[in-house]
């Protein structure tokens, strides 16, 4: 696919992330695999509107490309070294399912969409949060080696995927089964 038809298909990922507010200004992050060796990665503190929004960066080295991206570059990063699989990253913030992680320790959706595509996820806790940014990257991505998902107490989500708009349509998935579970009462 050409680099162009790529973007395309980003940009309207990243729109529809947006608009849903599953990613914003500051939070969250969109990735997409070019190459073995690159990758397009929201900037730092952009709206998918803007000119800037996206960059093409390197996978298997830090440089000053990394510079302007999202915080979340590493993590990226480190997903597509390990998971060969892996051709879209994102780390998004849904508020229900954010509301359902601070309650319980597991996420089963008992939806039919989302007992087939997602099924039962740990929800991982955060315990030290001074060590976090030192252990995240490792974290997120032994999660992901298990499962395409990982939810995070009360800090967001990550969904691998072969495809861009698969990894969206999880996330709208997760999102609607974590609102069935808030709404239903519980046995």
């Amino acid at each position: 696919m050409v680099v162009s038809t790529i973007l395309d298909e980003y940009k309207l990922c990243a729109k529809i992330l947006f608009n849903k507010r599953f990613l914003n200004i500051g939070i969250g992050s969109i990735s997409v695999k070019l190459e073995n060796d690159k990758m397009i990665i929201n900037n730092k503190n952009r709206h998918y509107e803007e000119d800037n929004f996206c960059k093409i960066v390197h996978i298997l080295q830090k440089d000053l490309s990394w510079k302007e991206t999202s915080e979340d570059t590493e993590i990226h990063s480190k997903i597509y070294k390990e998971l060969s699989f892996a051709k879209a990253v994102i780390n998004i913030f849904p508020i229900n399912l954010m509301a359902y992680s601070l309650i319980h320790r597991t996420f089963k959706p008992i939806d039919y969409l989302g007992k087939q595509i997602i099924d039962k996820v740990h929800i991982i806790e955060i315990n030290d949060y001074n060590q976090w940014d030192e252990v995240k990257s490792f974290t997120i991505t032994k999660y992901l080696k298990l499962k395409n998902v990982v939810i995070i107490r009360g800090y967001g989500v990550y969904i691998v995927s072969r495809d861009i708009r698969e990894a969206v349509k999880k996330a709208f998935i997760l999102e609607n089964s974590a609102s069935i579970l808030l709404n239903t009462p519980h046995k």
